[in-house]
């Protein structure tokens, strides 16, 4: 399992888990609890992350300005990049909210790829699947 951090501009933190090991979910459900995640959230995560109902998962908390993104293992590296857009989306989607900025124009797609190519970065560097 592998966690990486950003913090975009000093108004978002993004912390994220790549191939979530199980064994080791104590870790992220104290991380969770710490942004103030409700322990049924938590719970419900953990269930449908551990049982392959889901290849990744976003939680945010918007008063803390945090999102968390959980990554399971994935098969080839275009199911990666798939779901590393996906979560991105609603990374923004949160950070867009909180900050009340509309989802069109240049600042949607500059967010977008600054947390694509950070994730795509740390993965190329530690899960050599790129």
């Amino acid at each position: 399992m592998i966690r990486q951090s950003l913090n975009v501009n000093n108004k978002w933190k993004v912390v994220i888990y790549y191939n979530v090991d199980y064994n080791l979910f104590n870790i992220i459900r104290e991380e969770l609890r710490s942004i103030n995640i409700k322990e049924q959230t938590i719970n419900r995560v953990y269930y449908t992350m551990s049982n392959n109902e889901a290849k990744a998962v976003t939680i945010s908390n918007l008063r803390r300005r945090v999102s968390v993104i959980l990554f399971n293992k994935h098969n080839n590296k275009y199911d990666y990049i798939n779901s590393i857009v996906h979560e991105s989306e609603h990374v923004k989607q949160a950070m867009f909210k909180f900050y009340n900025i509309k989802h069109s124009g240049e600042n949607p797609a500059y967010t977008m790829g600054y947390l694509v190519s950070k994730m795509l970065m740390k993965i190329k560097e530690c899960i050599n699947i790129l």
